[in-house]
């Protein structure tokens, strides 16, 4: 009796064990997944950023030799920096902003006084972690749709700041603005998709006109101290 009673709680135990491993295999699946369809998603970002930079070089090299080939040296030297970081799943406040200020000096070199830029990220927030990319793609679209058919050019703004649990981070720009129902475009399509990916329904990403012109694009995800910080 004793035996068979043995018997049966060493069977259940396993079962229990079984079980439980089932469900960690399932969990790291899942994660396994996610991260695949966010490097998938990422890789999509990847030629579109390098064919807008390279464009902008050939069309300078068109009108200016000198200013071109001194762009060029400055997007080889961006590239060292960029190329490295672009397959991480993760980046920081702090490495976006200096991507972000990289890419602006290259194209503050094609469209002189008709850009102008501001970056405003406190210390506190420099070493929290961000999907990477994400911000850069939305300075892109500030200069494609907002500063590029304005002909007197514009300022972008780019901001991060804490409101409750969540992280904000910001572009804003003096351009022509947007129309309603004239759509997002691949890159936000993009973001949207890799913040539903990694955060599910608790990060959004909205654009909005500027009451006095432009467009602002704010990306909103999870923020707790400290647990984001690297």
């Amino acid at each position: 009796m004793l035996t068979a009673v043995g018997e049966f709680y060493r069977r259940e135990a396993a079962s229990i064990e079984a079980t439980q491993q089932a469900d960690i295999d399932r969990v790291a699946l899942e994660r396994e997944m996610t991260e695949a369809r966010l490097q998938v998603l990422q890789a999509q970002v990847e030629p579109h950023f390098l064919f807008n930079t390279l464009a902008n070089v050939q069309r300078l090299y068109e009108t200016d030799h000198a200013a071109g080939r001194t762009m060029l040296q400055n997007v080889m030297r961006y590239l060292e920096i960029v190329l490295p970081r672009m397959r991480r799943n993760e980046s920081t406040v702090e490495r976006d902003a200096v991507l972000i200020e990289a890419y602006l000096r290259i194209q503050q070199i094609r469209m002189g006084p008709r850009l102008m830029f501001s970056i405003d990220v406190p210390a506190a927030l420099r070493a929290h972690t961000v999907p990477p990319m994400m911000l850069l793609t939305l300075v892109e679209n500030a200069i494609k749709h907002g500063l590029n058919p304005a002909p007197e050019g514009g300022l972008i703004r780019v901001m991060a700041r804490v409101e409750g649990n969540e992280m904000i981070l910001c572009v804003a720009d003096t351009g022509v603005g947007f129309a309603p129902g004239s759509g997002t475009g691949t890159g936000l399509a993009n973001i949207s998709a890799r913040l539903a990916a990694q955060f599910g329904e608790r990060a959004r990403l909205a654009l909005e006109n500027n009451a006095l012109g432009g467009v602002t694009a704010t990306i909103a995800v999870p923020f707790s101290a400290g647990a984001y910080a690297r």
